[in-house]
């Protein structure tokens, strides 16, 4: 662009900045791209692994040798990248993640508690071509948000009254293992007159006992999933406050609730239901949620297998009821402005590592399976969808055994809750979904590995599985 000689010398005798070169740094700044991404996962999905795996090969991309399969890291484009998660007010604590990884031994980062935020600026060269008119260099701002997944299958109680909520409950205790394990708080609930005034501290009392059996319902050998209100497992700082007394009616519903005492079970119940969705559900997902441009959904599919029907059948109708709560379709100009959209998702196998090369298509396959419902939807709304089988920190590594004159595909690793080293052949993914008779046979024993020791310098390929993909298909048009 050229500026008139006479107003060009105005400019410099006036000691003002060179005028183009104040114009090209407005113009990129005014195209630096924020971006919010969702990493959604049921809780011990391996969210806090992912998101620490993530940022530290994000903040080497610069140096161009871990994500041979991120086209911007691999031809150098990415010039310098930063931690911006001081800014926060809640910073995803990165360092602990890493030194819990780079210990001798190694260990997984801890369950997550509460919120925390991580944000990562990666500045990068445009790929040339028209782009450059704009500049030659641009910032990425990416945003990510770890949170416990308990909390995360509150969303849906957002569209449901007290009475629906309660009608959903009654429905999956009516099956096992929820009915066995419950049986006690049926038995209880039995004898509650919900319309008469309640005893003082009753709802309390009858709150911890729901709580204590979700949490049963949450270890193993159930390893369930969709378990409401999640704040009962991961309270956070409503540790003791009442909006978590708080269980579903599920046995000897009031005929005529609108005869309810005041100061009834009943009333009280209904009240704390709606408290709930408001003060603590509706916010979360109105600061957080609704905002995200892009999404990963993690899913354990071999936690799934290992546990059995109920627990598979649990986790898929979790993360079906779970997608209805995030807007998708195109995300248009008008629809950015008025209502952001997710218009990308990835369905991410985690644990690939737990399984040989030869099985990470069928782990693409089965989790294609799982959620074929929803992808189907999204689909619909021209929402662009990929399943994918990954290890965003690998725990084991490839080995070889003979048998019979063959040669075996094994895996050598540590397990997980003893430690031995140990080396065998895991077992294969099904490409199908299991029928009754193989959830019978006792045919899936995938095994848990313990880390390997995360180096302190440079990281490398060998470290993760399909990380870089994941990130080029997240995030890779945008450089």
């Amino acid at each position: 662009m050229s500026i008139p000689k006479k107003l060009g010398g105005l400019i410099r005798q006036s000691g003002l900045p060179d005028w183009p070169e104040q114009f090209r740094m407005s113009m990129e700044r005014g195209l630096e791209q924020r971006v919010r991404l969702a990493v959604t996962g049921l809780s011990r999905s391996g969210k806090t692994v992912f998101i620490s795996s993530l940022a530290l090969h994000l903040l080497q991309s610069d140096q161009g040798r871990s994500l041979p399969f991120f086209a911007a890291a691999a031809e150098g484009r990415i010039i310098g990248t930063r931690d911006l998660s001081t800014e926060s007010a809640s910073p995803f604590p990165l360092q602990q993640s890493l030194t819990g990884l780079q210990a001798s031994p190694p260990h997984w980062p801890d369950s997550t508690e509460a919120l925390s935020e991580i944000r990562l600026a990666l500045r990068y060269r445009r790929k040339p071509g028209l782009g450059r008119v704009l500049g030659e260099h641009s910032t990425l701002y990416l945003d990510l948000i770890d949170y416990p997944g308990e909390w995360l299958l509150d969303l849906p109680m957002l569209t449901l009254s007290f009475e629906q909520w309660c009608k959903q409950q009654q429905a999956l205790f009516a099956s096992a293992p929820r009915a066995e394990a419950a049986a006690d708080w049926i038995s209880c609930q039995h004898e509650i007159d919900w319309l008469a005034p309640a005893s003082e501290g009753q709802r309390h009392r009858l709150a911890e006992h729901y709580r204590s059996l979700l949490q049963q319902l949450r270890e193993p050998p159930h390893n369930l999933s969709l378990l409401q209100p999640g704040r009962l497992l991961m309270p956070a700082e409503l540790a003791g406050s009442s909006l978590l007394d708080l269980f579903p009616i599920i046995q000897n519903w009031p005929e005529e609730p609108e005869n309810a005492a005041p100061s009834s079970l009943f009333t009280q119940l209904q009240q704390a239901y709606n408290e709930y969705c408001e003060q603590v559900v509706r916010p979360f997902y109105q600061n957080h949620f609704r905002h995200f441009d892009r999404q990963i959904v993690l899913v354990d599919c071999l936690k799934t297998l290992n546990s059995g029907e109920a627990c598979f059948n649990d986790m898929q109708l979790a993360l079906t009821t779970l997608l209805h709560s995030f807007q998708y379709g195109r995300n248009s100009l008008l629809r950015r402005l008025f209502r952001p959209r997710i218009n990308r998702v990835l369905f991410a196998a985690t644990k690939a590592d737990h399984v040989t090369a030869n099985q990470h298509h069928n782990l693409d396959q089965f989790v294609r399976l799982m959620i074929e419902t929803a992808q189907r939807e999204m689909r619909f709304e021209q929402v662009d969808t990929r399943c994918l089988a990954l290890s965003s920190l690998r725990a084991t590594e490839a080995a070889q055994a003979h048998l019979d004159g063959q040669h075996l595909s094994c895996l050598r690793g540590h397990r997980k809750d003893t430690g031995e080293e140990i080396a065998l052949f895991p077992g294969e993914v099904p490409i199908e979904l299991p029928r009754a008779e193989d959830w019978n046979s006792d045919r899936f024993r995938f095994v848990d590995f313990a880390p390997r020791p995360l180096p302190v310098g440079p990281l490398k390929p060998e470290h993760h599985i399909r990380l870089d993909q994941a990130i080029e298909y997240l995030l890779g048009d945008l450089f």
